[in-house]
């Protein structure tokens, strides 16, 4: 009996142990101020040598890497938080009017708007938008109370949802990467890795960066975190790698 007793305590320390663990936290290698007004999203071109940027103030931007503004959409939005960018177009998401815009990429024209309804608060809407390609859908991200993920079709139609709980106070931005999901978390400033199936999560990561709004990765891994309130770039390498 003392044997099975002491057994099971070994297994709740060990237990205890694990989730005791701290998250890790990383530095930035960098830090750059940039011309973009109160970024809320970025996203790389599909070669990878410019960003593209949404600003709390309605705009759309191109940059170069440094987030030197390279041209701007002729387009005044209604709080821009979400940016993703393939092949093709440039997609934009307004938390306030839960539209998604699509933009041509090479001339940056609006081309098409879809409204893709939510009844949540007006300012605890849509925060992140990418594309999940291991299950083919768009993946728009609602920022909280509660966060949840809804799954688009290719017409930007909801096909899905999925109610992620507790996972964070908030959600600020999503990207795809390595075949992961990748969420940043603004409130608690941390950066996850996601199962792209389940949304289970794997890893995370604290970062030291006040109001991060944008989360995008390279080619390479190292990834940028925008700052909405310090109109900054942070620049980290690739926590796996190390």
């Amino acid at each position: 009996m003392k044997k099975t007793i002491i057994a099971i305590l070994g297994i709740g320390l060990c237990f205890s142990s694990v989730h005791a663990q701290e998250i890790i936290k990383l530095k930035p290698t960098q830090k750059k101020c940039i011309q973009v007004p109160e970024p809320s999203d970025i996203a790389f071109s599909v070669d990878g040598k410019s960003l593209f940027m949404v600003s709390d103030n309605g705009y759309l931007f191109e940059t170069d890497l440094e987030g030197t503004i390279l041209r701007k959409a002729d387009y005044k939005g209604l709080d821009d938080e979400a940016v993703y960018v393939n092949e093709s177009h440039v997609y934009v998401v307004e938390e306030f009017s839960r539209k998604i815009k699509m933009f041509r990429l090479p001339d940056l024209v609006l081309e098409k708007t879809v409204n893709v309804p939510y009844n949540g608060a007006r300012n605890k809407a849509y925060e992140g938008f990418t594309y999940n390609k291991a299950k083919g859908v768009f993946t728009l991200v609602v920022e909280k109370d509660p966060i949840y993920v809804f799954e688009l079709n290719e017409k930007l139609e909801k096909v899905n949802e999925i109610n992620l709980g507790d996972i964070a106070r908030d959600i600020s931005s999503a990207t795809y990467y390595d075949n992961h999901l990748w969420l940043l978390s603004d409130e608690d400033s941390t950066v996850f890795k996601l199962n792209p199936n389940d949304y289970s999560v794997i890893s995370k990561w604290k970062i030291p960066v006040l109001n991060a709004e944008g989360l995008a990765f390279d080619a390479k891994g190292n990834f940028i975190v925008a700052s909405d309130a310090l109109q900054r770039l942070y620049y980290f390498s690739n926590p796996e790698n190390n």
